[in-house]
């Protein structure tokens, strides 16, 4: 056991993936503090699910616009540098949301501005970072490295929206959001101590629409990447959108408030924590194609078990099985691409899967106004049968999926 473990983190002995994780684990404390923080406070200025979700939808946008855009920059430019600088900017989304709500003058205008500027961020972050990592590691330590990724991200969310959850119940909102720009001065502290070997990018003086462009013929023509991206609009979309009903099952279904939210945020970390030490102890995956539509499946059925769950005690297993069906697929679905992909196109795939993440909101959007209308529990079927009509779809499309 104490050797699979040890093997699980392999990937860290590489010095400059070491100082891409730590900054992935720092943002990560950042991204989960945001989350906690954005959702309650747009709860308790409005009263409604559709409004926490109207605020994701605002955050998803940029996504849209700059998430290709990202992408060819992440192929076009030294992508360390372009990190760097993308990291500066969400740095000063976090201070400028700070001052706004420590000097009490808050109202959603201010909250769609930041959340639009946070998106931004993460729209160029994603592609950037990701791309990184095929030119640090060797490939037979892809499916490692991309598990860590979601290490990084499960084991912040384990403890820190909790902890954040407290805080702002002992004090007020806004330190949520020092404590975001705090962290986020370590992550460029630790991205500045990176240094990524020099990689001939073909096409490189191709001009940015016509590599746009170039990406989304290979993503058409390659039914691979295409049943990929596809599958992920189940657990990257629908079902992430989830999050946007927490606030009123705590509240409406468990008679509690935002401390139990971030326990329960927290507690899924346990299983996306334990999902990411499962596939990154293992030396090799050949059934990548199985585990992710297996993780598929189960996360539709977790979201289908949470529409039941009248009893606080039934939401733990669910949340944890969510955290650990999400973390396999990210996994196997990230690492499978980089494998695929040509370097020079890596940026452009990657940004195609943050497509994904932006149409997230909208799901969110579709659920929440069920749960307003019809209650909470309508709006988890609705995503349900969202997250497992993409199964089918994506079968239809490419039934050879699992033998990947």
């Amino acid at each position: 056991m104490a050797s699979s473990l040890f093997s699980a983190f392999r990937s860290l002995n590489n010095r400059n993936f070491r100082y891409l994780w730590f900054g992935q684990l720092l943002s990560a404390t950042a991204m989960h503090a945001d989350m906690v923080a954005r959702s309650w406070l747009v709860w308790e200025l409005t009263g409604s699910s559709t409004s926490v979700a109207s605020v994701l939808i605002v955050r998803a946008v940029p996504m849209l616009l700059l998430g290709l855009i990202g992408g060819v920059a992440a192929d076009r430019f030294n992508r360390r540098n372009l990190l760097f600088l993308i990291q500066i900017w969400t740095m000063l989304m976090h201070v400028i949301m700070a001052l706004v709500l420590m000097a009490g003058i808050v109202e959603m205008w201010h909250v769609y501005v930041l959340a639009f500027g946070l998106g931004a961020g993460m729209a160029m972050n994603q592609p950037v970072r990701t791309s990184i990592i095929p030119n640090l590691v060797d490939q037979s330590y892809m499916v490692n490295a991309m598990s860590l990724n979601s290490i990084a991200i499960n084991s912040t969310r384990l403890v820190g929206p909790a902890l954040i959850a407290l805080l702002i119940a002992a004090t007020d909102v806004g330190w949520a959001y020092v404590w975001s720009a705090g962290a986020y001065v370590l992550v460029l502290l630790t991205t500045a101590q990176i240094k990524i070997p020099t990689v001939s990018v073909t096409g490189k003086r191709l001009n940015p629409f016509t590599q746009l462009i170039e990406g989304f013929v290979y993503i058409g023509r390659n039914r691979v990447i295409l049943a990929l991206v596809l599958l992920g609009l189940g657990p990257l979309a629908i079902g992430f959108s989830h999050q946007t009903l927490l606030p009123q099952l705590v509240e409406e279904e468990f008679g509690a408030g935002v401390g139990l939210m971030g326990i329960l945020t927290s507690v899924g970390a346990v299983g996306g924590l334990s999902g990411g030490l499962f596939i990154a102890s293992r030396r090799t995956v050949s059934y990548k194609g199985r585990l992710m539509l297996f993780s598929s499946i189960s996360y539709g059925l977790a979201l289908l078990g949470f529409a039941g769950a009248n009893f606080l005690w039934m939401a733990f297993p669910l949340i944890i099985w969510i955290g650990i069906s999400q973390t396999i697929f990210r996994a196997g679905n990230s690492a499978t691409l980089m494998e695929i992909a040509p370097d020079r196109l890596r940026g452009r795939i990657i940004s195609a899967t943050l497509l994904d993440t932006a149409l997230s909101p909208a799901a969110g959007l579709a659920a929440g106004y069920a749960a307003d209308n019809y209650g909470v529990s309508a709006g988890y079927v609705l995503l349900s049968v969202g997250c497992l009509s993409i199964v089918v779809l994506t079968l239809l499309v490419y039934p050879n999926i699992r033998q990947l």
